[in-house]
Order: C-alpha cells, then sequence, then structure tokens
C-alpha cells in the first residue's frame, strides 16, 4: 500500500526540515504546498527538492483548512497520508512500524460499501511545552487526521484544527485505528522561544486570563515525557 506525505507550511525555515526528515522515511513522495513564505522557507523547500523527493506547490495562504484541501488535489486516491504540521515530527516507532501496520489492515475497511467514515489512525499528540497551562505530562489523543488514508470524496473541514470528512459528515467522526504504545507525533510549537514570549505578552494583557502562579513555572513540577515516546 502506497504511503505520500502531505504539508502546508509557511515561514518555517527554523523547523521545516525536522518535520519533513521524520516522515520521509516511511513515503515515496512528499507534497508540500507553501503559503507564501518570507524567510527562506521555498527557497530551503526548493533545494532539498530532490534530496526528499518533494512536490512543491505554492499558494497564498488564507486558512488551514482551505490550503489542506488545495493540496489535496494533487495528492493520488487510494493511498495513505501522512499530514503532520511543520511544528511537528514521527517518533521512531512510527518510522519503523507505519508500513508494516498498515498492511495488516483488513481488507474490508477499504471497501466503501463496508465504510460510511473516513479511515484515520489515532495517534498520541505530545506537546513539548514550557508553558504549565498547556503542557500534560500524559499524552493528548485527538482525531487531527495526521495520518489517513484518502479516497472517494475526502476533504478537510474550515477551521485551524481540521479533520477529514465525507461530503456534509460531522468532522468528528472517523473510523480510527488504535496505534500501538509506542507511537507517537511530536508537537514542538511552545519550545520556540517568540511563540513563549507571545503567550506571555497575551498573559500579561489579560488576554489569556492566566493568573501570575499559573506561569510561574519554577513553583511547578514538569513531569517528564514518558521514555517510550522518545525520538
Amino acid at each position: 500500500m502506497k504511503i505520500v506525505g502531505m504539508l502546508i507550511c509557511q515561514n518555517g525555515a527554523s523547523e521545516i526540515r525536522r518535520c519533513i526528515e521524520s516522515v520521509y522515511p516511511v513515503v515515496s513522495e512528499y507534497f508540500v504546498m507553501d503559503g507564501g513564505s518570507t524567510d527562506g522557507t521555498w527557497e530551503l523547500l526548493n533545494k532539498y527538492k530532490d534530496v526528499y523527493n518533494l512536490s512543491l506547490y505554492q499558494y497564498q495562504y488564507d486558512e488551514n483548512g482551505v490550503q489542506r484541501n488545495r493540496l489535496l488535489k494533487y495528492i493520488p486516491k487510494n493511498t495513505w497520508v501522512v499530514n503532520i504540521d511543520q511544528d511537528e515530527a514521527l517518533n521512531n516507532a512510527i518510522q519503523r512500524e507505519l508500513p508494516d501496520l498498515i498492511l495488516k489492515i483488513h481488507p474490508d475497511l477499504y471497501i466503501d460499501s463496508k465504510r460510511e467514515l473516513p479511515l484515520n489512525l489515532h495517534i498520541p499528540n505530545i506537546n513539548l511545552v514550557q508553558d504549565i497551562v498547556h503542557f500534560d505530562a500524559s499524552h493528548i489523543s485527538f482525531f487531527a487526521s495526521k495520518i489517513f488514508y484518502n479516497d472517494r470524496d475526502i476533504h478537510f473541514s474550515q477551521g485551524y484544527h481540521c479533520t477529514i470528512l465525507y461530503g456534509s459528515n460531522d468532522a468528528e467522526n472517523t473510523n480510527a485505528i488504535s496505534s500501538p504504545e509506542s507511537w507517537a507525533i511530536f508537537h514542538y510549537a511552545h519550545l520556540d522561544s517568540e511563540r513563549v514570549a507571545n503567550l506571555q505578552k497575551d498573559n500579561k494583557s489579560g488576554k489569556r486570563k492566566y493568573s501570575p502562579e499559573e506561569w510561574d513555572i519554577s513553583k511547578k513540577i514538569i513531569k517528564p515525557i514518558p521514555e517510550r515516546w522518545l525520538i
């Protein structure tokens, strides 16, 4: 079964190679759409186009779901798609085991008449953050359409945290296959010093309504990420 990569990006020059290098080992082709980057991301992608077998597109970014649907038109049907964000990365367990797991999926799940909802892998998402309000020492599992089967009229819902759906079905409904406990997708966003600084500014302005105690991480115990999820 063919596996391809899918990525929408913008101004990700400092982190995009980490994302691509984590997905590259399991995909035969990587489809990437840049949203009009001004920080050298587009130039970086073209520099490594042949190294990572990238198929590159560019379209001015306006909204997450819309941009993903633009890129989805270029991705072949009846393939599995790895669709993580530029500030995320697959851990080594997924890199080793994803092709074998897909081969073990029962053929009946691919038959349209036996399945009314999209086929999706349910994988723990680990937020690597220094912000104790968002940090959760245990994994946060959610249906984020990170690895899914591209068939029929599948498309993304609108919004920032969009997901896959058929027609007008509820965006939260998918046929989810549980992944092994060793699998994880790492989310690096809040390790970015600029993003953390912006969160602190929001806190001081009252926008997020965090108390000073919530932001003083020196007084909190940050539990380590479980070893089985470490790269």
